[in-house]
Protein backbone atom coordinates (compact mmCIF):
# COMPACT_ATOMS: atom_id res chain seq x y z
CA UNK A 1 0.00 0.00 0.00
CA UNK A 2 2.79 2.31 1.22
CA UNK A 3 4.67 1.93 -2.60
CA UNK A 4 1.68 2.47 -4.70
CA UNK A 5 1.09 5.92 -2.66
CA UNK A 6 4.65 7.02 -2.80
CA UNK A 7 4.45 5.64 -6.78
CA UNK A 8 1.25 7.81 -7.19
CA UNK A 9 3.13 10.60 -5.95
CA UNK A 10 5.85 10.57 -7.76
CA UNK A 11 3.92 9.91 -10.91
CA UNK A 12 2.26 12.97 -9.81
CA UNK A 13 5.43 15.08 -9.29
CA UNK A 14 6.98 13.71 -12.63
CA UNK A 15 4.17 15.39 -14.49
CA UNK A 16 4.82 18.83 -13.43
CA UNK A 17 7.11 20.47 -15.85
CA UNK A 18 10.31 23.15 -14.88
CA UNK A 19 10.29 26.43 -16.94
CA UNK A 20 13.92 27.36 -17.75
CA UNK A 21 15.94 30.08 -19.23
CA UNK A 22 15.36 28.09 -22.55
CA UNK A 23 11.93 29.05 -23.14
CA UNK A 24 13.25 32.64 -22.74
CA UNK A 25 13.17 35.06 -26.09
CA UNK A 26 16.56 35.79 -27.77
CA UNK A 27 17.73 37.90 -30.57
CA UNK A 28 16.83 36.21 -33.62
CA UNK A 29 13.39 34.23 -32.76
CA UNK A 30 10.12 35.04 -34.09
CA UNK A 31 6.97 34.45 -31.55
CA UNK A 32 3.86 34.11 -33.93
CA UNK A 33 0.57 35.03 -31.56
CA UNK A 34 -2.77 34.73 -32.42
CA UNK A 35 -5.54 37.06 -30.25
CA UNK A 36 -9.08 36.31 -29.87
CA UNK A 37 -11.07 39.23 -28.77
CA UNK A 38 -14.26 37.94 -27.74
CA UNK A 39 -14.14 34.56 -26.46
CA UNK A 40 -16.58 31.78 -25.88
CA UNK A 41 -18.64 32.70 -22.20
CA UNK A 42 -17.88 29.11 -21.40
CA UNK A 43 -13.94 29.66 -21.50
CA UNK A 44 -12.58 28.92 -17.96
CA UNK A 45 -8.89 29.36 -17.84
CA UNK A 46 -9.33 30.71 -13.93
CA UNK A 47 -9.92 27.43 -12.23
CA UNK A 48 -8.92 26.92 -8.43
CA UNK A 49 -5.31 26.49 -8.03
CA UNK A 50 -3.64 22.98 -8.05
CA UNK A 51 -2.19 20.36 -10.28
CA UNK A 52 -2.96 17.64 -12.82
CA UNK A 53 -5.76 19.82 -14.53
CA UNK A 54 -6.87 20.42 -18.26
CA UNK A 55 -7.68 23.91 -19.56
CA UNK A 56 -9.47 23.47 -23.25
CA UNK A 57 -9.11 27.00 -24.73
CA UNK A 58 -9.09 25.01 -28.52
CA UNK A 59 -12.23 26.68 -29.57
CA UNK A 60 -10.40 30.19 -29.69
CA UNK A 61 -10.38 31.97 -32.87
CA UNK A 62 -7.50 34.45 -34.34
CA UNK A 63 -9.41 37.17 -34.84
CA UNK A 64 -5.83 39.22 -35.19
CA UNK A 65 -2.25 37.60 -35.80
CA UNK A 66 0.73 39.03 -34.93
CA UNK A 67 4.44 38.46 -35.74
CA UNK A 68 7.22 39.37 -32.55
CA UNK A 69 10.53 39.79 -33.96
CA UNK A 70 13.23 40.17 -31.45
CA UNK A 71 16.12 41.57 -32.90
CA UNK A 72 20.08 42.09 -31.67
CA UNK A 73 20.33 45.14 -30.15
CA UNK A 74 22.22 46.71 -32.83
CA UNK A 75 18.86 47.35 -34.81
CA UNK A 76 17.31 49.84 -32.53
CA UNK A 77 18.09 53.26 -33.11
CA UNK A 78 17.34 54.27 -29.16
CA UNK A 79 20.08 51.48 -28.10
CA UNK A 80 22.10 53.81 -26.58
CA UNK A 81 19.60 54.83 -24.02
CA UNK A 82 19.27 51.09 -22.84
CA UNK A 83 22.38 50.27 -21.27
CA UNK A 84 22.47 46.15 -20.76
CA UNK A 85 19.26 45.56 -23.38
CA UNK A 86 20.46 42.98 -25.63
CA UNK A 87 17.95 42.47 -27.99
CA UNK A 88 14.46 44.65 -29.10
CA UNK A 89 11.52 44.79 -30.70
CA UNK A 90 10.13 47.12 -33.48
CA UNK A 91 7.11 47.95 -34.03
CA UNK A 92 5.08 50.77 -36.06
CA UNK A 93 5.19 52.96 -33.25
CA UNK A 94 8.72 52.38 -31.44
CA UNK A 95 10.90 49.69 -29.80
CA UNK A 96 10.69 47.99 -26.68
CA UNK A 97 13.81 46.65 -24.95
CA UNK A 98 14.49 43.84 -23.39
CA UNK A 99 17.27 41.81 -21.74
CA UNK A 100 17.96 38.34 -20.50
CA UNK A 101 20.00 36.90 -17.63
CA UNK A 102 20.76 33.67 -16.06
CA UNK A 103 17.15 33.63 -14.12
CA UNK A 104 15.01 36.82 -15.40
CA UNK A 105 13.65 38.18 -18.94
CA UNK A 106 13.32 41.88 -18.24
CA UNK A 107 11.14 44.96 -20.22
CA UNK A 108 13.94 47.65 -19.87
CA UNK A 109 11.36 50.45 -21.23
CA UNK A 110 10.24 51.85 -24.79
CA UNK A 111 11.05 54.80 -27.02
CA UNK A 112 8.67 56.23 -30.16
CA UNK A 113 5.50 57.84 -30.31
CA UNK A 114 2.88 56.69 -28.15
CA UNK A 115 -0.89 57.83 -28.88
CA UNK A 116 -1.76 57.61 -25.50
CA UNK A 117 0.80 60.11 -25.00
CA UNK A 118 -0.70 63.08 -26.86
CA UNK A 119 1.06 61.21 -29.99
CA UNK A 120 4.54 62.59 -28.83
CA UNK A 121 7.67 60.67 -28.79
CA UNK A 122 8.67 59.54 -25.84
CA UNK A 123 11.79 57.66 -24.40
CA UNK A 124 10.83 55.93 -21.29
CA UNK A 125 13.17 53.72 -18.80
CA UNK A 126 11.77 51.57 -15.55
CA UNK A 127 13.97 52.71 -12.78
CA UNK A 128 14.29 48.75 -12.27
CA UNK A 129 13.54 46.69 -15.42
CA UNK A 130 10.27 44.93 -15.43
CA UNK A 131 10.32 41.31 -15.26
CA UNK A 132 8.69 39.71 -17.76
CA UNK A 133 9.52 36.03 -16.70
CA UNK A 134 11.64 34.07 -14.36
CA UNK A 135 13.39 31.18 -14.19
CA UNK A 136 13.36 28.16 -13.38
CA UNK A 137 9.64 28.50 -12.80
CA UNK A 138 7.87 25.17 -10.73
CA UNK A 139 4.68 25.27 -9.26
CA UNK A 140 3.67 27.57 -6.24
CA UNK A 141 6.57 29.56 -7.15
CA UNK A 142 5.86 33.31 -5.77
CA UNK A 143 7.21 36.48 -7.15
CA UNK A 144 6.90 40.13 -6.75
CA UNK A 145 8.23 43.37 -7.87
CA UNK A 146 7.50 47.44 -7.50
CA UNK A 147 9.09 49.34 -10.05
CA UNK A 148 8.55 52.82 -11.49
CA UNK A 149 8.29 54.83 -14.63
CA UNK A 150 8.29 58.34 -15.59
CA UNK A 151 7.63 60.67 -18.59
CA UNK A 152 8.37 64.15 -18.71
CA UNK A 153 6.81 66.50 -21.76
CA UNK A 154 7.97 70.71 -22.45
CA UNK A 155 4.14 72.01 -21.89
CA UNK A 156 5.11 73.83 -25.02
CA UNK A 157 4.52 70.61 -27.05
CA UNK A 158 1.09 70.18 -25.10
CA UNK A 159 -2.68 71.88 -26.43
CA UNK A 160 -2.53 75.14 -24.98
CA UNK A 161 -6.65 74.23 -24.23
CA UNK A 162 -5.22 71.38 -21.27
CA UNK A 163 -4.09 74.44 -19.33
CA UNK A 164 -7.01 77.17 -19.97
CA UNK A 165 -8.80 76.03 -16.71
CA UNK A 166 -5.29 76.31 -14.82
CA UNK A 167 -4.26 79.62 -12.58
CA UNK A 168 -0.43 79.37 -14.17
CA UNK A 169 1.32 77.78 -17.38
CA UNK A 170 3.30 75.20 -15.71
CA UNK A 171 6.90 75.29 -17.96
CA UNK A 172 6.61 70.58 -17.80
CA UNK A 173 4.41 68.04 -17.03
CA UNK A 174 5.81 64.71 -15.54
CA UNK A 175 3.91 61.58 -15.77
CA UNK A 176 4.63 58.84 -13.51
CA UNK A 177 3.41 55.16 -13.16
CA UNK A 178 3.83 52.85 -10.18
CA UNK A 179 3.54 49.33 -11.23
CA UNK A 180 3.61 46.50 -8.22
CA UNK A 181 3.24 42.97 -9.86
CA UNK A 182 2.32 39.77 -8.07
CA UNK A 183 2.79 36.51 -9.55
CA UNK A 184 1.61 33.20 -8.10
CA UNK A 185 2.36 29.69 -10.16
CA UNK A 186 -0.77 28.25 -9.26
CA UNK A 187 -1.60 25.64 -11.13
CA UNK A 188 -0.48 22.96 -13.62
CA UNK A 189 -1.64 20.38 -16.23
CA UNK A 190 -2.60 20.31 -19.88
CA UNK A 191 -3.21 23.22 -22.05
CA UNK A 192 -5.46 22.77 -25.34
CA UNK A 193 -5.12 25.59 -27.87
CA UNK A 194 -5.85 25.50 -31.75
CA UNK A 195 -3.22 23.34 -33.05
CA UNK A 196 -1.65 21.70 -29.85
CA UNK A 197 -1.54 20.33 -26.15
CA UNK A 198 0.65 21.20 -23.95
CA UNK A 199 1.91 20.20 -20.46
CA UNK A 200 1.89 24.05 -18.86
CA UNK A 201 2.36 25.76 -15.35
CA UNK A 202 -0.48 28.60 -14.78
CA UNK A 203 0.62 32.06 -13.62
CA UNK A 204 -1.86 34.03 -11.91
CA UNK A 205 -0.13 37.94 -12.47
CA UNK A 206 -1.99 40.78 -10.90
CA UNK A 207 -0.29 44.43 -11.84
CA UNK A 208 -1.79 47.35 -9.90
CA UNK A 209 -0.55 50.55 -11.86
CA UNK A 210 -1.09 53.84 -9.95
CA UNK A 211 -0.32 57.19 -12.03
CA UNK A 212 0.20 60.57 -10.99
CA UNK A 213 1.20 64.10 -11.98
CA UNK A 214 3.73 66.57 -11.62
CA UNK A 215 3.91 70.05 -13.11
CA UNK A 216 7.16 72.34 -13.00
CA UNK A 217 6.54 76.13 -12.53
CA UNK A 218 10.09 77.87 -12.45
CA UNK A 219 12.63 75.44 -10.97
CA UNK A 220 10.20 73.22 -8.66
CA UNK A 221 7.85 70.16 -9.33
CA UNK A 222 4.64 70.26 -7.88
CA UNK A 223 2.70 67.28 -6.94
CA UNK A 224 -1.24 67.72 -8.62
CA UNK A 225 -2.51 64.36 -8.76
CA UNK A 226 -4.63 64.57 -5.97
CA UNK A 227 -6.14 67.68 -6.97
CA UNK A 228 -7.12 66.74 -10.13
CA UNK A 229 -8.11 63.37 -8.80
CA UNK A 230 -10.76 65.65 -6.46
CA UNK A 231 -11.69 68.13 -9.90
CA UNK A 232 -12.83 64.52 -11.70
CA UNK A 233 -13.51 64.56 -15.13
CA UNK A 234 -11.27 63.22 -18.13
CA UNK A 235 -7.88 63.80 -16.42
CA UNK A 236 -8.87 63.15 -13.14
CA UNK A 237 -10.56 59.85 -14.21
CA UNK A 238 -6.88 58.37 -16.28
CA UNK A 239 -5.12 59.08 -13.16
CA UNK A 240 -7.40 56.34 -11.35
CA UNK A 241 -5.37 53.48 -10.30
CA UNK A 242 -5.85 50.38 -12.52
CA UNK A 243 -5.53 47.00 -11.90
CA UNK A 244 -4.78 43.88 -14.25
CA UNK A 245 -5.07 40.36 -13.69
CA UNK A 246 -4.18 37.57 -16.03
CA UNK A 247 -3.53 34.23 -16.41
CA UNK A 248 -1.18 32.93 -18.41
CA UNK A 249 0.67 29.63 -19.43
CA UNK A 250 4.11 28.65 -19.68
CA UNK A 251 5.33 25.94 -21.51
CA UNK A 252 9.64 24.81 -20.98
CA UNK A 253 10.08 23.83 -24.55
CA UNK A 254 7.99 27.18 -26.62
CA UNK A 255 8.93 30.33 -26.39
CA UNK A 256 5.46 31.92 -27.14
CA UNK A 257 3.02 31.64 -24.03
CA UNK A 258 0.90 29.17 -24.63
CA UNK A 259 -2.53 31.53 -23.64
CA UNK A 260 -2.60 34.58 -21.90
CA UNK A 261 -6.18 35.24 -20.49
CA UNK A 262 -7.22 38.73 -19.45
CA UNK A 263 -10.03 39.11 -16.79
CA UNK A 264 -12.78 41.62 -16.32
CA UNK A 265 -12.62 43.94 -13.42
CA UNK A 266 -14.75 41.64 -11.29
CA UNK A 267 -12.76 38.31 -12.35
CA UNK A 268 -15.88 37.06 -13.33
CA UNK A 269 -15.60 36.76 -17.14
CA UNK A 270 -12.82 36.32 -19.54
CA UNK A 271 -12.06 39.92 -21.91
CA UNK A 272 -9.38 38.81 -24.47
CA UNK A 273 -6.89 36.15 -25.20
CA UNK A 274 -3.87 35.92 -26.85
CA UNK A 275 -1.94 32.19 -27.25
CA UNK A 276 0.57 30.67 -29.82
CA UNK A 277 -0.55 31.07 -33.21
CA UNK A 278 0.22 27.02 -34.88
CA UNK A 279 -1.62 28.37 -38.34
CA UNK A 280 1.41 30.47 -39.22
CA UNK A 281 4.09 29.42 -41.86
CA UNK A 282 6.85 31.04 -41.37
CA UNK A 283 7.98 32.51 -44.76
CA UNK A 284 9.52 36.23 -46.09
CA UNK A 285 6.16 37.74 -46.77
CA UNK A 286 4.92 37.00 -43.21
CA UNK A 287 7.35 38.71 -41.29
CA UNK A 288 5.43 41.74 -41.10
CA UNK A 289 1.33 40.24 -41.47
CA UNK A 290 -0.77 42.95 -42.82
CA UNK A 291 -4.05 42.79 -40.57
CA UNK A 292 -6.37 45.54 -41.31
CA UNK A 293 -6.44 47.73 -38.03
CA UNK A 294 -8.04 51.62 -37.05
CA UNK A 295 -6.49 53.86 -34.31
CA UNK A 296 -6.84 57.30 -33.16
CA UNK A 297 -4.17 59.95 -32.59
CA UNK A 298 -3.90 61.63 -30.08
CA UNK A 299 -6.00 60.06 -27.43
CA UNK A 300 -7.03 61.23 -25.15
CA UNK A 301 -7.91 64.30 -27.58
CA UNK A 302 -8.99 67.56 -27.39
CA UNK A 303 -9.44 69.53 -30.32
CA UNK A 304 -8.85 67.19 -33.49
CA UNK A 305 -8.69 63.33 -33.86
CA UNK A 306 -7.29 61.53 -36.63
CA UNK A 307 -8.28 58.07 -37.85
CA UNK A 308 -5.24 56.11 -39.26
CA UNK A 309 -6.43 53.07 -41.07
CA UNK A 310 -4.31 50.62 -42.07
CA UNK A 311 -4.18 47.50 -44.53
CA UNK A 312 -7.66 48.04 -45.83
CA UNK A 313 -9.18 45.68 -48.14
CA UNK A 314 -10.63 47.98 -51.34
CA UNK A 315 -14.14 48.33 -50.50
CA UNK A 316 -17.54 50.22 -48.77
CA UNK A 317 -16.39 51.03 -44.95
CA UNK A 318 -18.58 53.33 -42.39
CA UNK A 319 -16.77 54.81 -39.27
CA UNK A 320 -19.31 55.21 -35.96
CA UNK A 321 -18.62 56.78 -33.06
CA UNK A 322 -20.52 55.71 -29.84
CA UNK A 323 -21.21 57.81 -26.47
CA UNK A 324 -21.35 56.02 -23.24
CA UNK A 325 -24.46 54.58 -23.62
CA UNK A 326 -24.30 52.91 -27.07
CA UNK A 327 -26.13 55.38 -28.92
CA UNK A 328 -24.38 56.46 -32.52
CA UNK A 329 -22.91 60.18 -32.21
CA UNK A 330 -21.29 60.55 -35.65
CA UNK A 331 -21.18 58.64 -38.27
CA UNK A 332 -19.56 58.61 -42.20
CA UNK A 333 -19.24 56.47 -44.91
CA UNK A 334 -16.21 56.03 -47.09
CA UNK A 335 -14.27 54.14 -49.37
CA UNK A 336 -11.09 52.84 -49.13
CA UNK A 337 -8.29 50.77 -49.58
CA UNK A 338 -4.78 50.31 -48.53
CA UNK A 339 -4.06 53.06 -45.82
CA UNK A 340 -5.60 55.96 -45.10
CA UNK A 341 -6.38 58.74 -42.47
CA UNK A 342 -9.37 59.87 -41.53
CA UNK A 343 -9.59 63.90 -39.81
CA UNK A 344 -12.30 64.80 -38.05
CA UNK A 345 -13.06 68.52 -35.68
CA UNK A 346 -14.21 67.86 -32.22
CA UNK A 347 -16.22 71.49 -31.86
CA UNK A 348 -19.13 69.52 -31.71
CA UNK A 349 -18.59 66.71 -29.70
CA UNK A 350 -18.93 66.78 -25.45
CA UNK A 351 -15.80 66.01 -23.32
CA UNK A 352 -16.16 62.28 -22.08
CA UNK A 353 -15.41 58.58 -23.48
CA UNK A 354 -16.49 57.51 -26.54
CA UNK A 355 -16.17 54.59 -28.55
CA UNK A 356 -15.33 54.25 -32.61
CA UNK A 357 -16.09 52.01 -34.81
CA UNK A 358 -14.61 51.13 -38.54
CA UNK A 359 -17.70 48.80 -40.29
CA UNK A 360 -16.40 46.96 -43.61
CA UNK A 361 -18.91 46.46 -46.24
CA UNK A 362 -20.17 42.71 -44.77
CA UNK A 363 -20.76 44.17 -41.50
CA UNK A 364 -17.75 43.17 -39.68
CA UNK A 365 -16.12 45.66 -37.30
CA UNK A 366 -12.88 46.40 -38.24
CA UNK A 367 -11.63 47.63 -35.08
CA UNK A 368 -14.04 48.65 -32.00
CA UNK A 369 -11.94 50.89 -29.42
CA UNK A 370 -11.43 53.88 -26.73
CA UNK A 371 -11.83 57.58 -27.28
CA UNK A 372 -11.07 59.86 -24.79
CA UNK A 373 -12.00 63.62 -25.82
CA UNK A 374 -10.90 66.82 -23.19
CA UNK A 375 -12.28 69.67 -22.67
CA UNK A 376 -11.00 72.91 -21.14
Amino acid sequence: MLLAIFSALYLGASAQITITVAAFPKAGDTLKIAVDNNPAAALDPATPPGGNQTWDLSGLKAAQTNELIYRPISAGTHAAGYPGADMVVIGNNGEIYYNATGSKWENMGFAGTQAQFFNLAVAAKYRSALVERHAPLTFFDVFQQETNLALPFSAKNLPDSLFAAAPIKPDSVRLRFNLKRTELADAWGTCKIPGGNYPVIRVRRTDLTTPGMDVKVGFFWLDVTQLLQAAGGQIGDLLATDTTVTYRFYNNTVKEEIAVATMSNDLTTVTNVSFKNNKIVSTEENISPKIANIQAYPNPAIENVRFDCTNLPNGPYTLKIYNIIGRVVWRQNYTMSGNQSIPLNLDKFNKGTYLYSLIDGKGHAVGTKRLVILKP
